[in-house]
């Protein structure tokens, strides 16, 4: 698993400013699901993203809690306001300390 952590983010290619911007996202990861023997899980330390915190020109904007129901490699959709240029990162963080981050620059056209 040598991408592990590798962070794709997708946005418009023309933006204005007040445009309400649709970004899509996808992060390499195994996201392992919890195993169940005889109906109970087994005791183990689950390897999943469990957190997506975006930031907006310095400023949160979105914080997502998730759980490892989601697939592997997982793909994130949301939306926001353009109201200045300036960068906007996402970062993943997983149960086992691991940290990935993507960040792409909004410009106005």
């Amino acid at each position: 698993m040598a991408e592990i952590g590798r962070v794709r983010i997708r946005i418009p290619s023309s933006i204005k400013q007040g445009d309400v911007v649709k970004v899509r996202v996808l992060v390499i990861h195994p996201m392992e699901i919890v195993q169940r023997r005889d109906g109970k899980p087994v005791d183990k330390n689950y390897h999943f993203i469990n957190r997506v915190v975006v930031t907006y020109v310095g400023k949160e904007i979105a914080q997502f809690e998730t759980t490892q129901s989601i697939s592997e490699n997982p793909f994130f959709s949301f939306a926001f306001k353009a109201t200045e240029a300036g960068p906007l990162k996402v970062t993943f963080l997983d149960t086992q300390g691991g940290r990935y981050e993507g960040t792409t620059d909004i410009k106005f056209s």
